[in-house]
């Protein structure tokens, strides 16, 4: 379980490091912000990292509207935490399913597109 916590820790330590210090990408149009984003954290460009589920809420009890396949960018346009679960609200904008919108939990996506634009 601590094990766990310091990897989720570190690895948001590692988010926020990277989006602090890189430049403000072109984000995609914006959408109203969802009540579950609750925290200040910046918009970023993501990718998937392994296959994960785009859910409709920040919960893994929440429905799963589809699987991402590994390297999907996503535009995080908000993050929520839940507990010690952060999740990143935003749009897909790679692949056949660009264009919709959830939730992806933080252990399964790293920072930049796989994609060019």
């Amino acid at each position: 379980m601590i094990r766990r916590l310091l990897r989720v820790a570190v690895g948001v330590a590692a988010v926020l490091i990277v989006l602090a210090a890189a430049p403000a990408p072109a984000a995609p149009a914006a959408a109203a912000r969802p009540r579950a984003c609750n925290t200040d954290a910046v918009a970023a460009p993501l990718h998937s990292t392994d296959a994960v589920h785009l859910r409709t809420g920040r919960s893994r009890h929440s429905r799963s509207v589809m699987v991402l396949p590994k390297n999907t960018d996503f535009y995080a346009e908000c993050w929520g935490v839940t507990g010690s679960s952060w999740w990143a609200y935003g749009k897909i904008v790679s692949g056949s399913a660009s264009g919709r919108r959830g939730w992806v939990h933080i252990d399964y996506v790293a920072t930049g597109y796989r994609h060019p634009a």
